[in-house]
């Protein structure tokens, strides 16, 4: 593994700390504090993750062509908006908030996993690089997804 790739994972890692700190607030009995910090930094990844489509497919000129690159661009914008409309709704019921933004992680693994294939195969990605990359987003989405899935559990 790289010395890239170590970097990435460690800050991949770190990025569940925020949700895990929010358990631990939700266990201290401090329910809406956790609710919010747990809300608010899910819109945050969600925009974020969505906005490094640009980024990747700007980089690669080719991959604007395509109809793929076109819709992961697209689709990056949706997910702004999908996350800010979770954080408007985050003020009453935290059910509709927990439902846009889970439905917001799996759209963005989709539209990343396609958009990412097809950027590998004009650009010329590593096979091995690309393979560890596409394993460890699965592996961070899932855990992300679980991580609603247990929060919204406990706070019902």
């Amino acid at each position: 593994m790289t010395r890239a790739e170590k970097v990435i994972s460690a800050l991949g890692y770190a990025g569940l700390s925020p949700f895990v700190v929010a358990f631990g607030l939700q266990y201290a009995g401090e329910e809406a504090l956790a609710s919010q910090m747990f809300l608010s930094y899910s819109a945050i990844i969600l925009s974020f993750l969505g906005g490094t489509h640009w980024g990747r497919l700007l980089s690669s000129g080719k991959a604007l062509e395509l109809g793929t690159g076109l819709f992961a661009l697209v689709a990056s914008n949706v997910f702004a908006l999908l996350a800010w409309s979770a954080l408007l709704l985050s003020h009453g019921n935290i059910l509709y908030p927990f439902i846009i933004l889970t439905a917001g992680f799996v759209l963005l693994f989709l539209v990343e996993t396609a958009s990412i294939a097809t950027i590998a195969t004009i650009a010329t990605i590593d096979s091995a690089v690309h393979s560890r990359y596409s394993a460890f987003r699965a592996f961070l989405t899932i855990s992300v997804l679980l991580l609603h899935g247990v929060f919204l559990l406990l706070s019902a």
